[in-house]
């Protein structure tokens, strides 16, 4: 630990000194960890947003170049910040990877302060917004100042982005109230129908179980994998439906009675093909949004169930949603592709599975899951819910019952020691040239 409080400080001292010579407070200044990798800057009085000054960052053919304009601003410890910035990438080639913006706050000594709780502060990084319609992409993040610190640092990077160039606009922090509650209430339901001769019995033999899951004012409720073909005399084959169809019509009927967002898996019949296929229902009674399974199991694709080919999140009032099927946790692209379009909550359907497969994604993504299974043995996969930490907040420990955990989305959770608040961080580490955007 004592190395990694070095380390840290190094780090920070490094921010500091590359323009300590000349810095003034309200000005900006170019900055590079080393000046072989030093990439060109220079101002546009004009190259900004709305005519302001334009702050650019070029880079030459060379690929490891790595420079950010940085500026040191004045705050009061233990008020929130939002950092608010706007770039323009169209001469960027891989801006997700090469492009972000970040906060450190720092003592008067230009080292990284810590929390209340001992933990290190770290820095803070802005998430991509939205883009405008002159083409500026715009960074927008709300970060708690620990209570010590006196200073923030900022920096609008480009990195390693050969033939690049990038315009940062003028960016402002500025003191803002804490972030509101989000809080949702997250129902896992450990249901299998049994002897149903059709998808409507199914979900019917179900509706006792949503109705708990409303007692107990849920907003989500997940229910398992492949629900109308599990208990169900015929075949997958024969229960097959298109999507929107009979099930989903049920389903949105029970979501509008007991006035939550319900999930399931069906088989969804499509031309020729047939899915394994998340539905997301709303309490108005309408269709969110579809999944179909890509991480088929073995059993499935030697049937011929066709696999899917897309991570779609959908944003709802309780939050940004995405789902997965029971073999998707096997595989971590698929909690990638979900995080990183956005997915705050996670459902999961699913028959079986290794328990630390759940807690893994949820670390690795930072965002919450709840599974439904049909089984309740300790070494299998739970019916539950997962917090960041990857951690099982309740769990079914008989069968057909209802478990539900309180969680609330803006609640930061920063990793110990030098890692952090994660989630933000993924957007400009995870690999860019090996693995598909």
């Amino acid at each position: 630990m004592r190395m990694l409080a070095f380390l840290f400080a190094v780090t920070a001292g490094i921010a500091a000194n590359a323009w300590s010579a000349e810095r003034s407070p309200s000005a900006w200044q170019p900055y590079s960890p080393r000046d072989e990798i030093r990439p060109a800057f220079h101002v546009d009085p004009q190259g900004g947003l709305d005519g302001q000054p334009g702050y650019v960052i070029e880079h030459d053919q060379r690929d490891a170049l790595d420079g950010a304009w940085m500026r040191e601003i004045a705050i009061e410890g233990g008020k929130f910040y939002q950092l608010s910035a706007a770039a323009n990438l169209k001469e960027v080639q891989k801006p997700r990877r090469q492009v972000y913006a970040e906060v450190w706050f720092t003592g008067d000594n230009n080292q990284v302060v810590r929390y209340e709780n001992g933990d290190q502060s770290r820095p803070y990084f802005a998430a991509e917004a939205d883009t405008d319609a002159a083409g500026w992409t715009h960074f927008e993040g709300k970060f708690p100042a620990p209570k010590p610190a006196t200073k923030a640092v900022i920096k609008l990077h480009l990195r390693w982005a050969p033939e690049s160039r990038v315009i940062w606009s003028e960016a402002t922090l500025r003191e803002v109230e804490p972030p509101q509650p989000r809080k949702v209430r997250l129902a896992s339901i450990n249901y299998q129908p049994r002897g149903s001769r059709s998808a409507i019995e199914s979900l019917d033999q179900c509706e006792p179980h949503i109705a708990k899951a409303a007692a107990q004012k849920a907003d989500l409720a997940v229910l398992g994998e492949v629900l109308t073909t599990v208990g169900n005399v015929e075949s997958f084959e024969e229960v097959a439906e298109p999507i929107p169809g009979p099930t989903t019509k049920r389903l949105g009927e029970l979501a509008k009675k007991y006035q939550m967002y319900l999930v399931t898996s069906i088989h969804e019949k499509a031309d020729y093909k047939i899915y394994n296929t998340a539905i997301l229902v709303g309490p108005d009674g309408e269709l969110v949004g579809t999944y179909r399974k890509v991480c088929l199991a073995r059993d499935e694709y030697r049937k011929g169930i066709a696999a899917g080919d897309s991570f779609p999140v959908f944003d709802t009032p309780i939050g940004k949603i995405g789902m997965m099927i029971c073999f998707d946790v096997h595989m971590p692209e698929v909690g990638r592709g979900l995080a990183a379009n956005g997915a705050e909550i996670v459902a999961m359907p699913i028959m079986g599975g290794d328990p630390n497969l759940a807690k893994a994604r949820c670390i690795e993504n930072q965002f919450y899951l709840v599974t439904s299974s049909y089984s309740i043995q300790d070494d299998w996969m739970q019916s539950g819910v997962w917090n960041l930490a990857g951690e099982l907040l309740v769990r079914a420990t008989e069968k057909d019952t209802v478990v539900l955990a309180e969680i609330d989305l803006t609640e930061p959770y920063r990793w110990r020691a030098n890692m952090g608040q994660f989630r933000p961080r993924l957007r400009h580490e995870r690999p860019g040239n090996i693995l598909p955007e």
